[in-house]
């Protein structure tokens, strides 16, 4: 690509939105992309939290923003902590794609989102196996791609998670991969086009995802971990992260840093006890919204990410 180094950075809000997931990217010729929506603000035995992260996702929007439009929401699957809190998110700013992969459409999370994009005259848009054109189009300072499978695997039928559409954007030497929730058996067939500079963890760390041979196709220098908190919200029934994902990023990032992230070492969240939460040395490569907050980090297109206070 041309025309780098024109003084505009890739910018990613990474939102504290506690057991989900909502990543604002702006990109160097600024375009805006929202890439999930955190959780619906009322969630069985989500309580308070929920609603929370919700009013914080929102506020941040608004804020970040600066009363702009977002081009284009990309909603990686059909669970409520991606989807849930897309209609309140169309419904207050302007959109102008919204994209999904067409799936659960009778889902009411799916349901509403689908209507309140229609509602705010935003395009609607598909991608999947089938449907691999990414609705805005890639400029000479940002490339965007969708990464999806040949072929849904056959967990996607029991499991939304496994129809996860992933996006990665390379702007310059700096390129980043957005998974939403995949697991191993879609993980096993994507073609994340090379190394990646930086990586959202797969399904907020849980043992599903972030395979082995995902991370040495990706080969990421960074990463950022979207979870709850211990015992908040919906983090009681997930208990995410879990201490042998961290410790396996950990490796992949060059080793431990200076500082620990607290991580689920049990053998059930059913049966949690505080003793099986421990401090996991980390890579300081790693960041996670549970200990980090949110999370904005920029890069000029060299391959380097600094986090922004």
């Amino acid at each position: 690509m041309a025309d780098c180094g024109r003084g505009r950075d890739l910018t990613l809000h990474f939102y504290d939105v506690g057991q989900g997931l909502a990543v604002l990217v702006e990109l160097p010729d600024g375009r805006r992309v929202l890439v999930d929506a955190g959780d619906a603000p009322v969630r069985e035995g989500c309580g308070e939290e929920c609603g929370r992260a919700h009013r914080h996702l929102l506020a941040k929007l608004r804020a970040d923003l600066r009363g702009g439009a977002l081009d284009m929401v990309w909603i990686t699957h059909a669970h409520s902590d991606h989807v849930g809190g897309a209609p309140d998110v169309l419904a207050a700013l302007p959109v102008a794609v919204y994209v999904d992969n067409r799936r659960d459409a009778r889902k009411a999370e799916v349901r509403r989102a689908r209507e309140a994009a229609a509602r705010r005259g935003a395009r609607v848009a598909v991608v999947d196996p089938e449907h691999r054109d990414v609705p805005i189009p890639s400029t000479s300072v940002a490339k965007l791609t969708a990464v999806v499978p040949p072929a849904w695997p056959a967990s996607c039928k029991e499991d939304a998670n496994e129809c996860s559409i992933a996006l990665r954007i390379d702007a310059c030497g700096t390129s980043v991969l957005l998974t939403g929730d995949a697991e191993h058996q879609e993980e096993a067939q994507l073609d994340v086009g090379g190394p990646v500079t930086l990586l959202q963890v797969g399904h907020h760390g849980s043992e599903t995802s972030t395979s082995p041979a995902l991370l040495s196709r990706a080969r990421p220098r960074y990463a950022v971990l979207s979870a709850g908190r211990p015992g908040e919200g919906l983090n009681r029934e997930y208990c995410l992260p879990r201490a042998n994902v961290v410790e396996r990023l950990t490796r992949v990032l060059g080793g431990a840093g200076s500082r620990t992230l607290t991580a689920f070492d049990g053998a059930r969240c059913d049966r949690a006890t505080p003793q099986d939460w421990k401090a996991v040395p980390a890579s300081d490569a790693l960041w996670a919204t549970e200990r980090d907050g949110d999370v904005v980090l920029e890069s000029a297109g060299d391959g380097v990410f600094r986090r922004v206070p």
